[in-house]
């Protein structure tokens, strides 16, 4: 696009609310300013998605000695559980700033949701968030693994595809279905819609990608699995449902990981919403997020 006067309505009304987004993260979410001021920025951001919030309680937990959020709605329809990795880069969020996404998905689907607190980058670089999760998830009773949902969105995302990887390797109980939202899977950051919706993004840019993913690989190669799992293996994996926005930077790391699983003969769902950016279900005032999220209850409700 050549000027903002030819963007599309939903990019300017993205771009307007920029300035508000800044003004309530006192402008910590800057690419200079230190981690501990980014998280809380981040933290303050995603305070803002809890308008509607749907009534549900929470509670501490610990399991295999890493902190977690047990999130139950105020109705159970569902013997499922849902083990949700939040996003943020890696190095950012935790189980508190994801509730209101993960509360909306938990009430659609009717299953408890369980969201460790795993270690962030870059005090603790790959693997140490892929160590606390597959410690959690091995702490789980075996009953309720073999009906589990494991879901993440964007980092959380990438984090969960590759905890599934690794689960398969080593011989353990895989969960029923994987439910990947906006995933990041691929830290070279080879997609070429980073570079083709750059237009469209308001928070997510190259230099952005490029920090967080250099915090998170540590002295890892970006290619590695376990850092980026869309170069990992994906035979074998549980059925997938994949969502992405249409515009968003990381359009391709959700059409190639999709690709890959489908050549590798996967059960796996593509779901592309049209003019959403990244983790637009966490938007509650837009109706794609509720659209989506029925959508992600709908195919868990088919798993077997």
């Amino acid at each position: 696009m050549s000027s903002s006067d030819e963007q599309p309505s939903y990019v300017r009304v993205r771009r307007a609310g920029l300035a508000k987004i800044r003004r309530r993260s006192g402008g910590g979410m800057g690419l200079d300013r230190p981690v501990a001021e980014q998280r809380e920025a981040f933290s303050q951001l995603l305070a803002l998605t809890q308008v509607a919030m749907p009534e549900h309680r929470f509670a501490a937990a610990e399991l295999a000695g890493v902190e977690c959020l047990r999130l139950t709605p105020s109705e159970l329809t569902s013997e499922r559980q849902i083990l949700f990795v939040h996003g943020g880069g890696y190095s950012l969020g935790s189980p508190l700033t994801h509730r209101p996404l993960v509360a909306r998905v938990a009430r659609r689907v009717g299953a408890e949701a369980l969201m460790p607190r795993y270690r962030l980058a870059p005090e603790h670089p790959c693997p140490a968030a892929l160590d606390d999760v597959r410690a959690v998830w091995r702490a789980l009773p075996d009953a309720v693994r073999a009906k589990a949902i494991l879901a993440g969105d964007s980092a959380g995302g990438g984090l969960a595809l590759a905890l599934a990887m690794r689960l398969r390797d080593e011989g353990e109980l895989l969960p029923a279905g994987v439910v990947l939202l906006s995933p990041w899977t691929d830290l070279t950051m080879s997609g070429d819609s980073i570079e083709a919706h750059a237009a469209h993004e308001v928070m997510l840019g190259r230099r952005g990608l490029e920090l967080m993913a250099g915090r998170y690989a540590g002295e890892l190669p970006r290619d590695d699995p376990r850092v980026s799992p869309l170069f990992g293996r994906f035979e074998g994996l549980p059925p997938t449902l994949i969502q992405v926005g249409g515009v968003e930077v990381l359009l391709d790391d959700a059409r190639r990981a999709a690709a890959r699983a489908a050549e590798a003969g996967v059960a796996v769902e593509l779901q592309i919403y049209e003019g959403q950016g990244h983790v637009f279900q966490a938007t509650p005032i837009i109706d794609a997020a509720a659209a989506a999220i029925r959508a992600v209850a709908a195919w868990v409700a088919q798993l077997d």
